[in-house]
């Protein structure tokens, strides 16, 4: 289930894929897996349940692949803010706070993910150690890499997934656009004055983090 899921996600620019990977984003950030139906998402991608399922044979071979897709689009963010900036000699910092920067605002700007991906935290559904497993595994991997080697110090391996993880868990909940935080902060998350204190907040914190942790 796992590899064929895999290869689906990697294809998805097709169009029907594309809608149908949104759709399901979106109901199963809402629904949380037990919750969402395939018909009710091919219903929200305007695609008949066939075509869902020629597509994807199950509800789990598509939930995977929603969140394959979810971390190759990190992966990308990060790697087309990292490679220019190394590129053109930034420092370790300017590289880090570019890459970070980015992925605030992807979070920001697609509220279903952060939402999708604590739903996946607190339920934790038992078919889903594929998705740690192939998924979320090789991708920390490849985030704690670049901390270590864009941090300009030499940084123990679980330290630096210790590192990525406390900034993933903090921009989820910024990235929430929960009532309770909007109350705190004074606004939404779509409030472009927000955006911006949050962004500078989360860029900073990170920072400041790396440069507090013990080297290796």
């Amino acid at each position: 289930m796992a590899k064929a899921a895999l290869r689906r996600a990697r294809e998805a620019p097709a169009s029907t894929k594309a809608r149908i990977l949104e759709a399901a984003e979106e109901v199963f950030a809402t629904k949380g897996f037990e919750g969402a139906s395939t018909r009710e998402i091919a219903a929200k991608a305007g695609v008949n349940i066939s075509s869902l399922h020629y597509h994807w044979d199950t509800k789990e071979t598509l939930y995977f692949a929603v969140f394959q897709n979810i971390y190759n689009q990190l992966i990308e963010i990060s790697r087309d803010s990292v490679l220019p900036a190394t590129a053109r000699g930034d420092s370790p910092r300017v590289v880090h706070e570019a890459s970070v920067g980015r992925v605030f605002d992807y979070f920001a700007e697609n509220p279903n993910i952060p939402r999708l991906l604590l739903r996946r935290i607190l339920e934790n559904e038992e078919f889903g150690d594929a998705i740690e497993r192939d998924i979320l595994l090789p991708s920390w991997k490849e985030f704690g890499g670049w901390v270590r080697q864009y941090s300009g110090r030499k940084i123990h391996d679980i330290d630096a997934q210790l590192l990525i993880l406390t900034l993933h868990s903090t921009l989820l909940l910024f990235t929430l656009d929960s009532r309770a935080y909007a109350h705190i902060l004074g606004g939404s998350i779509s409030d472009p004055e927000v955006v911006r204190r949050v962004r500078g907040h989360l860029i900073q914190l990170s920072a400041l983090l790396i440069s507090a942790h013990p080297r290796a």
